[in-house]
């Protein structure tokens, strides 16, 4: 029963639904029914000109078919935040949502970084389908070390890490951070990171980007994944304090960054270097608004 109820809780508490839940039971029930009778993949229009390819179990792209924007405040400070001079990093970008935006809506260069080769394929479709080319996709894993590690394959949004060999899990080549942007950052910069537990991993290989004094924040998931791989979140917590951020909360109706002491453990944690805050600031207050279900935010 609570599977059953989970997307109504979601779609009646979502910011861009919870005040119009006929339009966001609409989206739901639509893709529903058009789901079923065509269990194959599908193109749907989003917003803004985005399109998406959809299959029923693609949980990172149907929410965005329900409530516009899954990740309400993250996504629109991502929105908020970027324009055509700055760069996105897409860390486990699943098929490409946070991508997409970045890239079309906002006309910055990305970089989507996907290990699991179904995965990038999805990923690879949706930025055909919106003829970016701003996006350079990257069928790779990020670790601490290059090398090669396994990955499950068969979790769509949950794939992660894995010590196991079967038939379901994947070699995938890892990268460090580092390594892939030679260390360097020539233009401001926001890295999203959901890579299911295996946070720290990346951030120790990723020494440079995060010392770089472009890089101005990162969106990191923190959910205690981290346990299975001997770590837990605060040692994640602790990497990116180390390096000079400082935790946020985003409300996008108002522009607004709230400091907060403790990390999320159910939603994305925003990250802002500290000593870049008021430039930040000013960049979201200054940007043109995006346009979703008839709202100017």
């Amino acid at each position: 029963m609570k599977t059953l109820l989970r997307p109504f809780k979601f779609i009646f508490s979502h910011p861009l639904t919870k005040n119009n839940k006929l339009l966001g039971l609409f989206n739901f029930f639509y893709w529903q029914l058009r789901s079923r009778l065509n269990s194959n993949e599908q193109t749907i229009s989003w917003f803004d000109g985005l399109k998406l390819n959809v299959k029923r179990g693609m949980h990172g792209a149907t929410g965005c078919i329900y409530v516009g924007l899954t990740e309400f405040e993250d996504m629109s400070f991502v929105l908020h935040y970027l324009n055509h001079d700055d760069l996105f990093i897409d860390i486990g970008a699943n098929v490409g949502v946070y991508s997409l935006m970045a890239a079309g809506i906002r006309n910055s260069e990305t970089i989507s970084i996907e290990p699991v080769p179904s995965t990038f394929q999805n990923l690879t479709k949706n930025i055909k389908l919106n003829n970016l080319q701003q996006i350079q996709a990257l069928n790779i894993g990020l670790s601490d070390e290059n090398g090669h590690l396994y990955f499950t394959s068969d979790g769509d949004t949950n794939n992660h890490v894995t010590n196991t060999k079967n038939d379901n899990n994947i070699e995938v080549e890892v990268k460090k951070l580092d390594a892939v942007l030679d260390s360097k950052l020539d233009k401001h910069t926001i890295i999203k990171l959901d890579v299911e537990g295996f946070e720290i991993k990346v951030l120790k290989g990723a020494s440079a980007i995060l010392n770089n004094p472009l890089l101005d924040a990162v969106i990191v998931e923190l959910n205690g994944c981290s346990n299975r791989y001997g770590f837990n979140d605060a040692d994640v917590d602790d990497e990116l304090t180390r390096f000079g951020f400082d935790k946020y909360e985003y409300n996008p109706f108002k522009r607004e960054l709230i400091k907060i002491a403790q990390f999320h453990t159910e939603k994305n944690t925003l990250y802002i270097k500290r000593n870049n805050l008021p430039y930040v600031k000013e960049k979201i207050i200054k940007s043109e608004p995006y346009h979703i279900f008839n709202k100017s935010i």
